[in-house]
């Protein structure tokens, strides 16, 4: 059984649990009855995620619930993720523990940028938590600015472990953590920071609208009086722009990129925000032709990538995002082995995270079925095979 039908009928259980007929559903979600009754049967495929959550709205169920993201990670992996993720949340829910010297927990948040680059979530999970932990400790000790400021950094690197593993939850749980440290701080910019982390927590569970209006009301409210100030305006800008395209106002969404943009041509350097957020032109970039998909240009989107392609930058985690954007435009634009070689470079990048993306998963699907499965070649059923994807045909 293909994901298409599996999400498909999860549209249809839940829209009968509402009591909601196809030609209502199919109104709440600005979509005609004959193409909502084709998705539920899985004869068309929700590579849209404005379609998708606008389907989420009109059936009041989050985004998740729906497509069943993310895939259980298998074998190995889930043994080596599992602890990290109970280690998380017990370092949220009790941080005590013996105490560790101020020069190791500072040398380690000062690493933590490079690790969640690194596209290594086994050793994301075996850092992160005890940072976490540690660092806890140490503000409730100290007291200090630069030891909550520490906080910030390590919950931040929990925020986006947590989010990318599916545990929403914890993610939120862990930016609510970085919020309060960053009241400690007494510093706008890091609470501009912590409000950047928690948009994207919000993202994950599927709550976007709240996720645009945090975010943007921050960009708003945020002075840029300095770098950091810069940086974590530009960074809740582009998080409103993602959000927004996702909602479907991808002319919002270039504003908010355009704007960013601008932003990010006035920094002058790395800033601490901007090392973890990514924040930089060609991040920037990236947003842009995300939203480019999103918003059915598939041709603008990889005229606006082919720089970053060209001359890819030394981060692996968001090279991985942008080859999957790229992936997902060639894909609509029937350039099956472009997209083909674009998701492959995206995994060799990122590979777990790749391998357990639902987005991946479901352009995957659809290729093998244009491709009658038996004639996709060896590198697209070896791409959907890592994916879990050949097993559902």
């Amino acid at each position: 059984m293909s994901d298409d039908v599996r999400i498909g009928q999860r549209i249809r259980r839940y829209r009968r649990s509402r009591g909601l007929s196809l030609d209502q559903a199919a109104g709440l979600a600005g979509i005609s009855k004959p193409y909502l009754s084709r998705l539920e049967r899985g004869e068309r495929s929700l590579n849209s995620r404005a379609l998708l959550n606008r389907i989420s709205s009109a059936l009041q169920v989050p985004v998740p619930d729906l497509t069943d993201q993310p895939y259980v990670p298998r074998g190995r992996a889930a043994a080596d993720l599992r602890p990290g993720v109970t280690e998380t949340r017990l370092a949220l829910l009790d941080p005590s523990g013996p105490p560790r010297s101020e020069a190791e927990i500072a040398s380690g948040v000062d690493g933590l940028d490079l690790l969640m680059n690194s596209s290594d979530p086994v050793g994301q999970a075996r850092v992160v938590p005890d940072l976490l932990r540690w660092t806890q400790q140490s503000a409730l000790m100290l007291g200090t600015p630069a030891a909550y400021q520490r906080v910030v950094v390590a919950a931040y690197a929990a925020v986006f472990m947590m989010r990318n593993l599916g545990e929403y939850d914890l993610a939120w749980m862990a930016a609510e953590r970085m919020r309060a440290a960053a009241e400690h701080t007494v510093d706008p910019a890091t609470l501009g920071f912590a409000a950047y982390a928690q948009a994207h927590a919000l993202v994950g569970a599927g709550a976007l609208r709240r996720a645009r209006a945090a975010a943007y009301a921050m960009a708003q409210a945020m002075p840029v009086t300095d770098r950091e100030g810069l940086a974590a305006r530009g960074s809740c800008l582009l998080v409103a722009a993602s959000t927004s395209a996702k909602l479907g106002d991808i002319d919002g969404a270039r504003e908010l990129v355009a704007e960013a943009g601008r932003l990010a041509e006035r920094l002058d350097g790395p800033t601490l925000i901007a090392r973890h957020t990514s924040f930089a032109t060609w991040n920037v970039i990236m947003h842009r032709v995300a939203i480019e998909v999103e918003g059915g240009d598939p041709a603008a989107a990889v005229d606006a990538a082919y720089p970053l392609c060209q001359r890819p930058v030394p981060n692996r985690e968001r090279m991985s995002y942008l080859w999957v954007d790229v992936g997902r435009a060639f894909e609509q634009l029937d350039r099956r082995p472009e997209a083909i070689e674009a998701f492959r470079r995206a995994e060799r990048a990122a590979p777990l995270r790749v391998r357990l993306s639902p987005v991946v998963s479901r352009c995957v699907s659809e290729l093998l079925d244009k491709s009658h499965r038996r004639a996709g070649g060896a590198d697209l059923r070896g791409l959907a095979e890592r994916c879990g994807v050949l097993g559902h045909s």
